[in-house]
């Protein structure tokens, strides 16, 4: 069957919406077996993040329109609700978009904070020129209570970054990309695959992992290693330089070491460079 205007509004509203669901009538049945994108369930049929990206992708291909959304909101929250946007949720920025979530020296002219205490931060308050280390923090606990790790004397007096999730990650993305080649990168994630993956995709130049003892590899989950199989293959093809010998020591021991058992444990910190 061919989809027509109804549906092609159908699909508009959903994605203006940002829903994740929509009721299965006979509309959104007739989309669902032409473009074979959502799960049904029950009464309803839903969309991931991902499937809603396809959904836009084959219905602007299927409709022959180059933006189903071309009249949807711009900028923030606020600018959408003043675009005269009853649910102001649509907008495209999120809040935490443009900002970072920073703790430990911070660049003037920004304030001295003491050790327990972070500030979120937009981009375009920061001094990058200013900044000549940071240490980039996978878990917002283990950023909260990074004060209390048993770290190297060398990464005193630099930026500590949360790694951050959706908007906050995009901002730390952003800072990342935009600060001098100079500066120093370090990053400080679970000592499993997945950690070491994110810490190779943000450009770290350190890797900041645990001593290695009994005890704390007690604390550490073969299961957990071995579901991150797919991030154990990409790092097998990476050039790891000199991050690969302790690569090869976590296949050896092939456990998981979460950030938080490492501090539990006191376990001293080390820095092995990339």
């Amino acid at each position: 069957m061919k989809l027509g205007a109804r549906h092609w509004q159908a699909i508009h509203n959903l994605l203006r919406q940002r829903d994740n669901s929509v009721a299965l009538g006979p509309v959104w049945r007739q989309i669902h077996a032409e473009l074979e994108v959502g799960e049904p369930r029950g009464k309803h049929l839903y969309f991931s993040d991902t499937m809603l990206r396809i959904l836009r992708q084959e219905a602007e291909r299927a409709s022959g329109s180059r933006d189903l959304l071309a009249d949807g909101p711009r900028g923030s929250r606020l600018e959408a609700a003043r675009q005269g946007f009853i649910d102001e949720k649509v907008a495209p920025q999120r809040p935490d978009d443009g900002f970072v979530l920073v703790k430990g020296q911070l660049p003037t002219p920004l304030p001295t904070l003491s050790s327990e205490l972070s500030l979120r931060v937009p981009l375009a308050s920061l001094n990058l020129a200013a900044i000549e280390q940071v240490l980039v923090i996978e878990n917002l606990d283990s950023f909260d209570d990074w004060q209390h790790y048993a770290a190297p004397v060398e990464l005193s007096g630099g930026l500590v970054l949360y790694r951050g999730h959706s908007g906050l990650a995009r901002g730390t993305r952003r800072l990342l990309t935009a600060l001098p080649a100079s500066t120093l990168i370090t990053a400080f994630v679970d000592y499993d695959p997945a950690g070491l993956a994110i810490a190779a995709a943000l450009g770290a130049r350190q890797w900041l992992l645990p001593e290695l003892d009994e005890p704390l590899l007690a604390q550490g989950s073969r299961a957990h290693f071995l579901r991150q199989s797919r991030q154990a293959a990409h790092l097998d093809n990476l050039d790891l330089g000199g991050w690969q010998p302790g690569w090869d020591a976590m296949k050896a021991h092939q456990v998981s070491i979460k950030q938080q058992h490492m501090l539990a444990l006191h376990s001293p910190l080390r820095l092995l460079t990339r």
